[in-house]
């Protein structure tokens, strides 16, 4: 009995966590409410100082400082034109701080 138990319970557990993987590695939801393109003036590692073009941040300021590991596949340089996604939260700062969802080279 204590055997039948222990396999439906290993069974209900290995069922359980396939369920709970994303195979995909992309995000399940997309947390973009906001975006804004800009050009890059300075790099450091994987961050980078943009200097806003044009979109919904550009209220606040205009340099704002860009995580540039959520696009570990491309290359960015300074002077490349971006496009920057991010949650729409802005930490007043100079320069400004945000939590990027995608950043991607336009042109």
């Amino acid at each position: 009995m204590i055997r039948k138990i222990w396999i439906l319970f290993s069974s209900f557990l290995i069922i359980l966590l396939i369920a709970c993987n994303n195979t995909d590695n992309k995000p399940i939801t997309s947390d973009v409410t906001s975006t804004f393109t800009g050009t890059i003036t300075e790099i450091y590692d994987q961050t980078a100082l943009v200097q806003v073009d044009e979109g919904e941040i550009i209220k606040s300021g205009s340099r704002v400082h860009v995580d540039l590991s959520k696009n570990s596949e491309t290359t960015f340089h300074v002077g490349d034109k971006v496009k920057v996604g991010y949650d729409g939260d802005v930490r007043e700062s100079d320069p400004l701080q945000i939590n990027v969802v995608s950043i991607e080279k336009i042109e």
